[in-house]
């Protein structure tokens, strides 16, 4: 009787009618948009704390248990953080994650490349992503989902806190000054950005995606996910237009950024981004550099030099000595927002108000 009632139980209920999903995602950004979707009704684990880069991470022994143990994986991609692209293989997590830069509708842009291109990513294979059908994922293999036991979660997202991300200013880096631009182990500047999260049109895609994922996952909340979904457009769309306005004065104003991160947004806003301190943010900028960044800053008439807190402003500080240049604080992980439904807007808020603060 006991093994009769257990069989109807597994066929009757979703893979996860007993348990909240548990959503592991690679960075906060990702984190945020995966809140806006799931709410209270599946837990999150973030695999790169807040406070360190995903440029330069190294998983632990508990972040691979993380994903071992997760219904989905969120993750932005291999550009970012190919850290987890092995891991994810050898867990068998492929399938069942969503890839961002994967999804189809996501708009693209290359390092060094003027716009943005809508590369519609035929050559992925990604075919659950190809409509916005939140109930078609029949078609996945998501049975190794049913044993887990969720009741083992590591909720530690600080466990990365201790890297130190300031000794890199003890190194002398003059002799990059010809190879500044090549790739950097761990995260290239070449290719297809991956700072898309700085895009709130691809927001909208990646919100698709999750509800489409969490709709298969924990189908009984169905109607929940897919009001969060409308939710999260609609509050996208007002935050979208408040910040846009809020740019209309400072559009015209040159800067620098630290590391080309930003294109996404500043070209969503049409902001006027004149250069970037380094383009490997690992990498301190050599004598050259700093000679034509200094050039730059006197012949364009910058008004501010945007550091960043995953790095020491350092390397900001002695680049200005001496000069009249304002600088600020630019974060584009979202280190110090609180995770909940709103935090994307939040964030999106926050880094519009870091470009005013200095460009204003």
């Amino acid at each position: 009787m006991n093994k009769l009632f257990f069989a109807l139980g597994v066929s009757a209920l979703s893979p996860l009618a007993l348990a909240k999903p548990t959503i592991v995602t690679s960075i906060s950004p990702v984190s945020m948009i995966v809140a806006a979707i799931t709410g209270d009704k599946a837990e999150i684990q973030q695999i790169v704390s807040s406070t360190a880069s995903p440029h330069d991470f190294a998983l632990r022994p508990s972040d691979l248990r993380k994903i071992s143990n997760a219904d989905a994986v969120v993750w932005v991609g291999e550009s970012l953080e190919n850290f987890l692209e092995k891991p994810l293989k050898n867990a068998g997590k492929e399938e069942s994650s969503i890839e961002w830069l994967a999804l189809k509708g996501v708009e693209l842009h290359n390092f060094g490349e003027e716009g943005h291109d809508d590369h519609g990513h035929d050559d992925h294979d990604h075919d659950e992503h190809d409509d916005h059908d939140h109930g078609e994922h029949d078609d996945h293999d998501h049975d190794e989902h049913d044993d887990h036991d969720h009741d083992e979660h590591d909720h530690d997202h600080d466990e990365h806190d201790d890297h130190d991300h300031d000794e890199h200013d003890d190194h002398d880096h003059d002799e990059h000054d010809h190879d500044e631009h090549e790739g950097h182990e761990g995260h290239s500047h070449e290719g297809v950005d991956p700072h898309v999260w700085l895009s709130p049109d691809n927001a909208r895609v990646l919100a698709e995606a999750v509800t489409m994922r969490m709709v298969y996952l924990d189908s009984a909340n169905a109607e929940y996910y897919k009001a969060n979904l409308a939710a999260f457009d609609k509050g996208l769309s007002a935050k979208d237009d408040e910040i846009r306005h809020s740019f209309d004065k400072v559009s015209k104003v040159p800067y620098i950024v630290f590391h080309d991160a930003y294109t996404y947004f500043e070209e969503h806003y049409g902001l006027n981004n004149s250069g970037e301190v380094s383009v490997v943010p690992e990498r301190k900028p050599g004598a050259k550099k700093v000679a034509e960044l200094r050039h730059q800053i006197e012949e364009n008439k910058i008004q501010c030099v945007f550091s960043e807190p995953q790095f020491s402003p350092g390397i900001v500080k002695a680049l200005l000595d001496g000069t009249n240049v304002k600088t600020a604080v630019l974060d584009p992980l979202g280190s110090e927002i609180p995770l909940n439904k709103d935090a994307y807007f939040t964030f999106l808020s926050t880094l519009s108000g870091q470009f005013l603060s200095c460009l204003d």
